[in-house]
């Protein structure tokens, strides 16, 4: 139902339209009238009024001007004016505010009630579009809510109690539990460009939130960012299986770290999770706190596993460090831009050094390991050749057995019959 003010100078006009219009035969709840643009003002001040029908021609002011204010005050208002002049002036004014309607006088009820009907329409395409902003957002402070108390049993070690939490994530956004991939992140701060900080937390929080889900928005990802401590956050990506897979989020990461480092006043340490599975919450969290808490020094960068002891991992040699990262991630779209970043050096620098110790270059050296990891899966497992292909990192079947008979002179199926036992 909506609600109308009737307006005009005369009285006896306005009691007319009161008592003429079948107002009963309408979607009206309450009809009130003012005999001036003042006492309109007054009654669209202090009661909730959806449609104004107003008289254009009014002393002191006129009804183009209330309708102006009240477009202002009232943004959602509808207004439908009445006039005894069929001037052109007057409807290109009445267009330019957006006026619902143009009603000359002297009016017929029909025309008012029609014009008040096809208001009606409009009014309820509104009011559903509130509603489900409204939706919106209570769905939202929901998520939010979840999310809050999700990272504060996280803090708290509550494992059982986030374990259950984490089970439940997938309903926020209706996917069914078995698609639904949440990967946990936790940022820090380590650095402040500019001697003056006048970042606050929360707009920390939603820059980083924007970033990467400009970042994740073709795969349809939906991102969560809180700060839980000073210059700590943690971050949260939920995707779906269709949707994503594992080689993009190591590009993904990288993008988002690059964007910060060079757009931002702050520089990071990044901390990537796996997705967890049943039972794994704590096993994740634990692991990307412990990544962060041995990172004592505050370095920045991109720190995609867990070290046992950092000092001990600071004084081994890079590429050694880049051949044992490899090698544990062989089943991922492994990177030269990600593992240089890994061992902290410069994307370049790292190339040639990596050339230099292995005598390889770094993407020949990564396909020579798949292509050897995937023999191996070939000779002592059943594993179907698709299942192989995708455990050495490579999602089109066709170009990793290409690229196995290249290697081979072989394709995978004849690997497999020459060297059945």
């Amino acid at each position: 139902m909506m609600n109308v003010c009737l307006v005009d100078d005369q009285r006896a006009v306005v009691d007319s339209l009161k008592n003429g219009i079948r107002w009963e035969k309408l979607p009206v709840d309450k009809v009130y009238t003012a005999c001036s643009a003042r006492e309109a003002k007054l009654i669209l001040k202090n009661f909730p009024v959806d449609v104004l029908l107003s008289d254009i021609e009014m002393p002191e002011e006129d009804g183009i001007s209330l309708c102006l204010w009240a477009k202002k005050e009232i943004a959602d208002i509808e207004c439908i004016f009445l006039t005894s002049h069929a001037d052109f002036e007057y409807a290109r004014e009445a267009i330019r505010l957006g006026s619902f309607d143009y009603i000359l006088q002297p009016v017929r009820y029909e025309d008012v009630e029609k014009a008040l009907l096809r208001v009606w329409e409009r009014v309820c395409e509104k009011q559903k579009m509130q509603n489900m902003i409204n939706s919106q957002r209570l769905f939202m402070e929901q998520k939010n809510h979840m999310f809050d108390v999700l990272t504060a049993n996280i803090m708290a070690e509550n494992w059982a109690e986030a374990e259950q939490l984490y089970s439940h994530l997938p309903e926020l956004y209706g996917v069914d539990a078995e698609e639904c991939q949440i990967y946990p992140a936790l940022l820090q701060v380590v650095r402040w460009k500019k001697l003056r900080n006048d970042w606050e937390k929360k707009l920390v929080s939603l820059v980083l939130k924007n970033v990467l889900e400009e970042l994740f928005y073709q795969e349809k990802g939906n991102v969560w960012v809180t700060g839980f401590r000073e210059d700590r956050y943690w971050c949260f990506i939920q995707t779906t299986r269709s949707e994503f897979h594992e080689g993009l989020c190591s590009q993904y990461v990288q993008q988002f770290y690059d964007f910060i480092e060079t757009n931002m006043d702050f520089s990071i340490a990044f901390y990537p999770g796996e997705a967890p599975q049943r039972g794994e919450v704590r096993q994740v969290f634990e692991g990307l706190l412990k990544r962060a808490a041995c990172n004592a020094e505050g370095k920045k960068g991109v720190f995609w596993e867990n070290a046992e002891n950092q000092e001990e991992a600071g004084d081994q040699d890079a590429v050694t460090l880049a051949v044992s990262y490899i090698k544990k991630n062989l089943s991922k779209n492994i990177s030269r831009t990600n593992v240089a970043s890994y061992v902290h050096l410069n994307e370049e620098y790292f190339s040639r050094l990596f050339k230099q110790q292995t005598g390889e270059t770094f993407k020949d050296y990564v396909m020579m390991e798949k292509m050897r990891e995937a023999q191996k899966l070939l000779k002592n497992s059943r594993l179907s050749v698709s299942i192989i292909a995708s455990k050495v990192g490579y999602d089109n079947f066709s170009h990793f057995s290409k690229m196995f008979k290249k290697i081979t002179d072989q394709t995978p199926q004849e690997y497999r019959k020459v060297h059945e036992k």
